[in-house]
């Protein structure tokens, strides 16, 4: 990615000099060539709250989203709001937070009733979410298949995108099967259901 280059740490505006970085905005754009460039004074976004990141953690950070749906954010970052991040993992919570147990559950439930199995929720891998009304929760989990031929023990890896609304009411959106061996996501059985 070709930079633009720096400016010295100063920007006019309105006719004064702006010595404070949090009074103003990182500004990006796409390029003719496609790639996402930025003008800034300096290789690090500030928040207003004194937090900071680099832009290169940022667009790697919008990468992972971006390819995984949300669902495989590996960026290992303390986030926060400072961060402005509309997505929030949950390390180490995932199996300790009701809530998503349940909404695992009930995502597994609605696999099984979509597609005439028998699946039984084992245990939570990661679980992201992203607030707006209520909360969009991404979930990786594990699951096994008792009437499996080939090995009822193996625990299988499912994607569920599920609501828990402000007022409490939950829905499964949609729960699918991860794929183990490519790194983009499956179709959404929902974008299936569309195109049929």
């Amino acid at each position: 990615m070709a930079e633009v280059p720096r400016r010295e740490g100063k920007r006019k505006l309105d006719g004064d000099s702006v010595e404070n970085p949090f009074q103003y905005v990182i500004k990006t754009f796409i390029g003719e060539d496609g790639e996402e460039y930025y003008d800034s004074d300096d290789d690090e976004i500030r928040y207003a709250d004194g937090g900071r990141v680099s832009v290169r953690l940022q667009k790697e950070y919008n990468r992972q989203i971006r390819e995984s749906e949300g669902f495989d954010i590996t960026l290992d970052l303390e986030l926060g709001t400072s961060f402005s991040a509309y997505f929030s993992t949950h390390r180490g919570k995932e199996n300790k937070i009701p809530i998503f147990l349940d909404l695992a559950q009930k995502a597994i439930e609605h696999f099984n009733s979509e597609h005439n199995t028998n699946y039984k929720f084992v245990k939570n891998v990661t679980v992201n979410t992203s607030t707006a009304a209520g909360i969009w929760c991404y979930i990786t989990f594990l699951a096994t298949d008792a009437t499996d031929t080939d090995d009822p023990n193996a625990p299988k890896t499912f994607q569920a995108l599920a609501w828990w609304g402000v007022d409490e009411k939950t829905e499964v959106r949609f729960c699918r099967l991860k794929k183990q061996d490519d790194k983009k996501p499956l179709d959404s059985d929902v974008d299936v259901k569309a195109m049929q």
